[in-house]
Order: structure tokens, then C-alpha cells, then sequence
């Protein structure tokens, strides 16, 4: 929620731990998951699918990327158990 609105909390910023994201990983038997990302084919959608895909691949989480075109991804986006849609990122 933006800052202007008035339902916005401000809460305590999370330093970034890939080492403890990796512990917290293999503490959950998570060690080998892959994750699938899936994002719609429009370009800020597929790079910042990217972006956040680069930064769980940097704290040690297995990821594959998949990009669907727009007439394949609403038609299932509720079904994918990772995706990135407008509301969601």
C-alpha cells in the first residue's frame, strides 16, 4: 500500500540475508526445491520476473523462469503456485 494512503503502516525494514534465506531453505528440506516463476510475455512483467528470480537464485533458491503469453497466463494464472501479476510483486 503507497505511502498516501490511509490504510499505509510503516513497517521495520528486513536486512537482505542470502545466507540466512539459504539456512532457512535447507532447515525446511528445501535445499534442492526448484521453484517455478511464471510471469506474462509483457516486458516490465518478464524483467522484473527476472530481477526477482536473479535475487532468489542469489540467496541460494532454485528457480526456472517461465514466460507465457497473455492469452495462456490469465486463463490459469490462479492455478501456478509462483506467479507475478500486477498485485502480487
Amino acid at each position: 500500500v503507497s505511502p498516501i494512503h490511509p490504510e499505509y503502516y510503516e513497517l521495520a525494514k528486513i536486512a537482505r540475508d542470502p545466507a540466512k534465506a539459504k539456512a532457512l531453505m535447507a532447515e525446511a528440506g528445501q535445499a534442492d526445491f526448484e521453484h517455478e516463476l511464471i510471469t506474462v510475455d509483457e516486458d516490465w512483467h518478464k524483467n522484473t520476473g527476472d530481477a526477482i528470480a536473479a535475487q532468489m537464485r542469489d540467496a541460494g533458491i532454485k528457480v526456472k523462469r517461465t514466460v507465457l503469453p497473455g492469452s495462456t497466463f490469465w486463463n490459469d494464472w490462479t492455478k501456478y503456485p509462483l506467479s507475478m501479476t500486477n498485485w502480487n510483486m
